[in-house]
């Protein structure tokens, strides 16, 4: 990474969306190959996950290997802590258990290596909330927690859920890290190129063994979050804005292909390559452009 006086601060989003969001991984890989120096990151639910571990100092290429471990069946029914009592039929322990053992359960924010905030809801007030102090497992478990799916996560006097909900790019909130120049990567379905009463372009995002009924309101969720993304885009204009292309049948829960979701996060950011080098070229001075793109 180059280091200077006089560039301006580059941050990059990591937006919320499950299995998809291993396409951060592939974003990773180039931006790392490519030497874009990244200064803040903001990221919800599986964005603000392989964005905290980027943060804290793990290669791409390890965060890939763990995402390819994780894509055996096996390894997944270890996470699924069961229950049907609370408000999520997953307790979420053993997926914190497993969050602290691959970070360090006593791994704050002030420990990364890169600033870092992520965002979750609050189910008491109905607000926002921005996570960027404390314990890093703890704002990942809040980040992640799918409403019905996890138990929310309680901090302090909060009852938290997947910032998704609210914020699934948080644009803004990189910028309130002091990032000058955003990169943003949408992984979520965009159902603005469909028009009522035709063949919708985008289809519903399918997701294996949940009842019908479920589906219905996960699909309802997905518009809702698409529309407001829409709106935070228009509003806090990204300088750069990635929207992998990802299989229609690559749902929420699609871990066990994280090639697909990596493969296609590098395709969109070698495509924004000649953006980003103009990026480079008007906040890091030219001598210094041609080494951080070698």
């Amino acid at each position: 990474m180059i280091e200077t006086d006089n560039k301006k601060k580059i941050g990059l989003v990591l937006g919320g969306g499950g299995a998809r969001g291993l396409a951060h991984i592939g974003v990773l890989k180039v931006l790392e190959r490519e030497k874009v120096p990244v200064s803040v990151i903001a990221g919800t639910s599986m964005g603000g996950l392989i964005g905290a571990t980027y943060a804290a100092g793990i290669p791409p290429e390890e965060i890939e290997k763990e995402a390819h471990r994780v894509r055996k069946r096996k390894n997944q029914v270890k996470l699924l802590d069961l229950g049907f009592k609370g408000s999520g039929f997953i307790k979420g322990v053993r997926v914190y258990q497993y969050i602290a053992g691959m970070l360090g359960d006593n791994l704050t924010f002030d420990d990364l290596k890169i600033p870092l905030a992520m965002v979750a809801v609050d189910l008491n007030t109905g607000r926002e909330v921005v996570l960027k102090k404390g314990k890093v497992a703890d704002a990942i478990r809040a980040t992640i927690s799918v409403p019905g799916v996890f138990s929310p996560f309680k901090l302090e006097q909060n009852r938290l859920v997947d910032g998704g909900i609210s914020n699934n790019v948080p644009i803004d909130v990189a910028r309130n890290l002091g990032a000058e120049v955003v990169i943003a990567v949408d992984v979520l379905p965009n159902f603005f190129p469909n028009q009522p009463g035709q063949t919708p372009i985008v289809e519903p995002l399918q997701i294996p063994y949940f009842p019908y009924a479920v589906q219905e309101i996960l699909h309802v969720l997905m518009i809702m979050i698409s529309e407001l993304t829409e709106v935070k885009v228009r509003l806090f204009r990204p300088d750069i804005l990635l929207r992998p292309v990802l299989p229609e049948n690559m749902g929420l829960f699609s871990f066990e292909h994280p090639e697909i979701a990596i493969a296609a996060g590098e395709a969109a950011t070698e495509q924004a390559l000649p953006n980003i080098r103009e990026l480079l070229a008007a906040t890091i001075p030219a001598n210094e452009v041609k080494e951080s793109m070698r």
